[in-house]
């Protein structure tokens, strides 16, 4: 069972469940130590943390830097970057000893190899929770069912994504591809692009290798 398996056996529940009310991001998040400044909101039972930040463009398709910071009772956790689980490029993350995994995926048909996941510094694990710090390449723009090409607008305040998670972590830990079970919790949440902009981001991807 690889990767197309598990990510679409979580497709699967999700869009027979339905995902609940969004929440929205009311903050910025600066990092203090690599000077990254994310759009952030915090969600869920865990609660987990998403931060994203993109360059300063009028127009996708753009590399986004993704920040989660999930408590270590959650063993997996993934983003859909179209607002569903189905037909977009989901990044998923979790801990691995001292430090973090990240993967991705194009659920039904295909493992979507356009999406790479590069981790950076910043990625670590603690007494209390995991984070994982990644340069997402091609999480910005997919093709959609029936073939229609989607990209994620620059300039949207409240750009909407889903997310989901589980407290039990891959089969192997060390392995981004590895099989996933069910989530144990999800919903969508909408965070302020806009805000997420920067002039500095290639800077501070440079200063994250």
């Amino acid at each position: 069972m690889g990767i197309i398996a598990r990510l679409a056996t979580v497709a699967t529940v999700l869009a027979g469940r339905g995902l609940t009310a969004p929440a929205s991001a009311k903050d910025q998040y600066c990092d203090t130590s690599s000077g990254v400044c994310y759009s952030e909101v915090t969600v869920g039972v865990a609660p987990i943390t998403w931060r994203i930040a993109i360059p300063a463009v009028g127009e996708g398709p753009f590399d986004v830097l993704l920040q989660i910071v999930a408590p270590k009772t959650v063993g997996w956790a993934g983003l859909a970057w179209g607002g569903g689980m189905l037909y977009n490029p989901i990044s998923i993350g979790w801990a691995n000893g001292n430090s973090t995994v990240g993967s991705s995926a194009h659920i039904q048909p295909d493992y979507y190899e356009a999406a790479n996941h590069t981790v950076l510094k910043g990625s670590t694990v603690n007494e209390t929770h995991w984070t994982l710090t990644t340069l997402c390449q091609g999480c910005s723009t997919w093709i959609h069912n029936g073939g229609s090409k989607e990209i994620l607008d620059p300039g949207a305040t409240a750009a909407s994504f889903a997310y989901a998670a589980s407290a039990i972590p891959p089969i192997d830990i060390t392995d981004p591809g590895s099989p996933i079970g069910i989530h144990s919790e999800h919903g969508i949440f909408t965070i302020d692009l806009s805000a997420a902009k920067s002039t500095q981001f290639d800077s501070w991807v440079a200063r994250l290798r």
